[in-house]
């Protein structure tokens, strides 16, 4: 009898073991998913504020029309060529502001000011965001599969690129010359694109 209780007692040791070994493995895949979703959730809340952020800046070009409409960078402020995160912030009234019922600013400096603005706020809320507001009717790339930074400076859509280090992601993706996460046009052009205006 006794030889058989010690095998009873050692099979019982042994299940507990395995049993530990088990719950850790599942604790651990428990672990990794959770680290997973986390990073995921903040990659999507990163998206969120980007089109948040596009949808602003649309709102302003969409207000002073007369001057985003035009394809000309000597009176349209919002043309904003490939500006990454190390750039200084476009020009515009450094000191000054355009809110308030004391402002007074006409459609071009309210342009400028708009746009240096919504740049900062695109800084301080993407981690090493990268922007260009341009003319551009060739969005996607030679393969036609993703968007490109290029701009054709052609037609008759203003678009914003904007594009970020995501949390996550593949080596490309982390890659600061990524293509564009988020591409969207602002407003339509008056006439023709090259004439600079109605």
């Amino acid at each position: 009898m006794a030889p058989s209780r010690r095998r009873v007692a050692g099979f019982s040791l042994f299940e507990v073991l395995v049993s530990i070994v088990v719950l850790s493995l599942g604790l651990l895949g428990a672990v990794g998913m959770l680290t997973t979703s986390v990073r995921s959730m903040g990659e999507s809340g990163a998206f969120t504020s980007a089109v948040n952020l596009v949808r602003e800046l649309s709102e302003a070009v969409r207000i002073n029309k007369n001057v985003s409409s035009r394809n000309d960078r000597a009176v349209n402020p919002y043309l904003l060529d490939d500006l990454k995160s190390t750039d200084a912030l476009p020009g515009g009234l450094a000191g000054a502001s355009c809110a308030g019922a004391g402002a007074s600013c006409d459609a071009k400096a309210l342009a400028a000011w708009d746009l240096r603005q919504w740049v900062a706020r695109v800084r301080s809320t993407l981690p090493e965001a990268r922007v260009a507001v341009c003319f551009d009717d060739g969005l996607l790339d030679d393969d036609g599969k993703s968007p490109t930074w290029d701009c054709s400076d052609g037609g008759h859509n203003l678009v914003v690129k904007l594009g970020w280090k995501p949390h996550v992601g593949s080596p490309e993706e982390m890659s600061p010359d990524a293509a564009p996460r988020v591409v969207m046009q602002l407003v339509l052009a008056h006439g023709d694109s090259g004439s600079g205006g109605p």
